[in-house]
């Protein structure tokens, strides 16, 4: 059988657009235009993996994924948004999501994290082991991905470290290097199942955090 992936977006086109890739690439499709609709598929159907919009009218993205997670029926989530915000994808990561990728799409990356999602299922995702890598950082680098998964801003970082916001992203783009991220939701989610965003932040309580 193959493997089915569940869309769940409000606008019809994009479940239309979702459902042509994934197709070519074999996979069988479900989807729902409401996080009430993908809840009672997913208790029907059990998909392998499910593709969830951020903003949807009535209940969103991420309440959905929390309702999910404590679910007898827990498949990956990879969320697909065209608003994301570092606050959102904290949000997604501590929630346990697999993937947070911004539209407009890129099919063969799209893809590979659907693969990896399911692969990794049960269990903890691929990003998970990467304490060496982190042990790369400066303790400034640090203190800054630490920050970074909490929520805070570029701003609300140079704020709290009384830096320029030109040098936290100097800082930003050295820690996506060394921890071999390709992405800020990827390095999030990399930080939290380190347990790097629990780590003391700067006294300004705060400061910054959207």
């Amino acid at each position: 059988m193959n493997q089915r992936i569940l869309i769940v977006d409000d606008d019809a086109s994009v479940r239309r657009s979702l459902e042509s890739i994934l197709g070519t690439y074999g996979y069988d499709t479900l989807s729902a235009g409401s996080a009430e609709e993908a809840l009672r598929i997913v208790d029907e159907i059990a998909p392998d993996c499910v593709l969830l919009d951020v903003r949807m009218p009535g209940m969103d993205g991420l309440t959905t994924q929390e309702i999910l997670s404590t679910g007898a029926v827990s498949p990956p989530v990879i969320f697909i948004t065209g608003h994301a915000t570092v606050p959102s994808a904290v949000r997604a990561m501590k929630g346990g999501a697999f993937d947070f990728i911004e539209k407009p799409i890129n099919d063969e990356l799209l893809v590979k994290s659907i693969e990896a999602a399911i692969k990794a299922q049960p269990g903890r995702s691929a990003l998970s082991g990467h304490e060496e890598k982190i042990s790369r950082l400066t303790p400034r680098e640090r203190r800054i991905a630490a920050m970074v998964a909490q929520g805070y801003s570029t701003a609300g970082i140079a704020l709290a470290l009384k830096i320029s916001a030109r040098t936290v992203d100097h800082h930003r783009a050295s820690i996506l290097a060394k921890l071999e991220a390709t992405t800020v939701p990827q390095l999030i989610r990399m930080l939290i199942e380190a347990d790097i965003h629990r780590e003391e932040a700067p006294g300004e309580k705060a400061a910054g955090k959207n």
